[in-house]
């Protein structure tokens, strides 16, 4: 199968490339002009097109004679600012360049479009025992101006104006493993630290995926019959504590996680005081979804448990 993998350079598609080499797949790896290739295979070619492409005409040769495109180049979340100027540059990034890809395949042998997409669009939290399913009706005002765009991308794709583009959405929780920015390796700072951390009362319940089940979930979706435009969910399918995550990557890591409790309220307020309210929902707050249907649809299952991503994340680290 020949694929095409945006954004190839990120985190998880660093990962996505190497196992789509290592199940034998041809792959054109599209970096930005500013960042490195990936890797060096005689089934790989890299390609660099500019940052924030959204002229269709861009993409028409990065496209052709591709049988699947991975599409996870966007605009990543960073920060809460949803000022006109923020939400213009996540718009462009993760719906406009979305569309010009997508326009440029439909003129091409392209398919199959898997887009990475994000469960924030069903808002920051989920209700306490009812985790999110495929067809969870979207959050009507997404908790941040990247989920909204990513969305925004999503009702794209699935529109009448993509066919015979076969779309798949995937919703992805955190997803952690060697590598891994942003709230995880936050995460992963905290336990290291040796700092105490007011969070073992803390009684939540958060879905995660690993980044091996992650890339092997996004080439079955991209492989599977059925799978067209369709919205999938992938995770772990072992839903942990804020608490229980800290303290594995603490053992794992041959550390003490020393956490102690105080009244879940509390650190609310001292985090919506310090203008971390965001973060506190992140740490504190439910967010379960449920991809069982999505799972029994492409007859997958995770190949890689909880506690054997945490190993390989923590061992990563201590490499670095």
């Amino acid at each position: 199968m020949k694929c095409l993998v945006t954004g190839a350079n990120g985190f998880i598609g660093r990962h996505l490339v190497r196992h789509l080499l290592d199940a034998g797949h041809e792959v054109r790896a599209v970096v930005s002009s500013e960042a490195a290739e990936t890797a060096t295979s005689e089934r790989l070619e890299n390609v660099r097109v500019v940052q924030s492409a959204v002229d269709p005409a861009i993409w028409q040769d990065v496209c052709r004679d591709m049988e699947v495109i991975f599409h996870l180049a966007g605009r990543a979340h960073r920060g809460s600012d949803s000022s006109e100027s923020v939400r213009s540059v996540y718009f462009r990034d993760n719906l406009e360049m979305t569309r010009a890809l997508a326009e440029a395949a439909l003129k091409t042998s392209v398919r199959r479009f898997v887009f990475v997409s994000s469960v924030g669009v069903y808002g920051t939290v989920s209700p306490s025992g009812k985790p999110f399913q495929e067809d969870s009706p979207a959050a009507p005002h997404p908790g941040n101006v990247y989920a909204q765009s990513k969305l925004a991308a999503e009702e794209f794709l699935l529109s009448a104006d993509t066919r015979p583009l076969e779309p798949v959405i995937v919703r992805l929780p955190l997803v952690y493993g060697v590598g891994a920015k942003g709230n995880m390796a936050m995460l992963m700072r905290l336990a290291h630290s040796g700092l105490p951390l007011p969070l073992a009362g803390i009684d939540n319940r958060r879905s995660f995926i690993n980044i091996p089940n992650c890339v092997d979930f996004l080439l079955a979706a991209a492989c599977h019959p059925d799978a067209g435009r369709r919205v999938l969910l992938a995770s772990d399918q072992e839903d942990v504590t804020t608490s229980g995550l800290i303290r594995a990557i603490a053992r794992e890591s041959g550390k003490s996680a020393r956490l102690f409790s105080i009244p879940s309220g509390l650190l609310k307020m001292a985090c919506s005081l310090l203008g971390q309210k965001e973060r506190f929902e992140k740490l504190a707050g439910n967010f379960q979804v449920d991809p069982t249907a999505s799972c029994a649809l492409l007859g997958w299952s995770p190949k890689v448990s909880f506690a054997e991503g945490i190993a390989q994340m923590c061992a990563g680290y201590r490499k670095a």
